[in-house]
């Protein structure tokens, strides 16, 4: 039988009775033992090219709730879907969630294509189990490899995410002096602030940002995560927490390079869904018009409109938000 959702009660009940509900030598090995049993009978399968594992079993220590995170690389067949919700496998009392993808769609993964995907995040500090085919584990011997064009893409997109956070947060400050929800709103910004300092150092951007973020910069996340989780709010702390917020994107005001970039490029006026369709389509980032809008409020780009019949039977024009490059501002004395 196949488990019908990801998690279960069935690890944590036989470890519990077993006297194990920690993260001890007998947990692991029965995780261990679990995954080498199902390993083995997939290796038979002609249509699996690879198995991946991936999760706290390739890289940490599993407890009494983990899973089995795998990825399965299979040939390519168009009769094949791919689907990003996988399937829940059950292995000796063992919950293991499997994600499949097909070997065109890993090597577009690894290489860069989708760079910025959920499957290159899982895939970051994942270890190959076993492969029919030498191609996928030069692939997977690059998959830290994340170059510099990469790099660059993953801080704008970042950065870009960064900002709606930082606009509500300061929007709950101002209009209501709400301490709490202005505090939430801090920590929704500070994960994608904590990928650029993670990333900014030369390391991988996975689910543990934010503690590898405050060994890199305790100053600051001390501030914005640790501080607005565990210390008093005050309308003076909080402030200074988003002034820091403030001050860490101006500092790095070259993380959105790439729109000024592309403005200047083009050399005319883009509306908001050109720039939109533009960066999404081609560089794999999004809700970039939310970055437009703060290169405009910094000066660094001008604010306009376009021509927009809302529907293709419209028969009169609306403005639609547009940006354009007019030149370097001035300098200030």
């Amino acid at each position: 039988m196949r488990a019908t959702g990801k998690r279960g009660n069935s690890n944590r009940d036989s470890l519990n009775a077993a006297g194990s509900s920690d993260s001890s030598p007998a947990l692991q090995k029965k995780f261990a033992d679990a995954l080498e049993r199902l390993t083995g009978q997939i290796k038979n399968d002609r249509s699996i090219l690879a198995a991946i594992l991936c999760g706290s079993l390739s890289h940490d220590k599993v407890w009494a709730k983990s899973d089995i995170d795998l990825v399965l690389v299979t040939i390519d067949d168009k009769s094949f879907r791919e689907d990003s919700s996988g399937v829940s496998l059950y292995a000796d009392d063992v919950n293991v969630h499997v994600f499949m993808t097909t070997r065109t769609h890993f090597r577009k993964t690894v290489e860069g294509t989708f760079h910025n995907s959920f499957m290159h995040a899982l895939l970051a500090k994942s270890r190959l189990l076993y492969t029919h085919d030498q191609t996928i584990a030069d692939l997977c011997s690059k998959l830290r490899d994340v170059g510099a064009r990469d790099t660059r893409l993953q801080l704008l997109n970042f950065a870009t995410g960064a900002l709606p956070a930082i606009d509500m947060a300061r929007k709950w400050f101002v209009t209501r002096g709400d301490l709490d929800y202005t505090a939430l709103w801090i920590l929704y910004a500070a994960t994608p602030l904590a990928k650029i300092e993670v990333l900014e150092a030369g390391l991988l951007a996975d689910r543990e940002v934010l503690p590898q973020a405050v060994k890199l910069n305790p100053k600051f996340f001390e501030m914005v995560y640790t501080g607005m989780l565990n210390g008093k709010k005050t309308r003076k702390s909080v402030e200074a927490a988003l002034d820091a917020l403030d001050s860490y994107i101006a500092s790095r005001i070259h993380l959105f390079d790439p729109i000024i970039e592309h403005l200047k490029e083009v050399a005319e006026a883009r509306s908001s869904t050109e720039i939109e369709n533009y960066f999404e389509r081609n560089l794999g980032v999004d809700s970039v018009t939310t970055a437009c809008e703060y290169l405009a409020d910094q000066g660094l780009i001008s604010k306009v409109s376009t021509p927009l019949k809302i529907t293709k039977r419209s028969n009169l024009e609306v403005q639609e938000l547009a940006f354009v490059y007019m030149g370097e501002p001035p300098d200030e004395f």
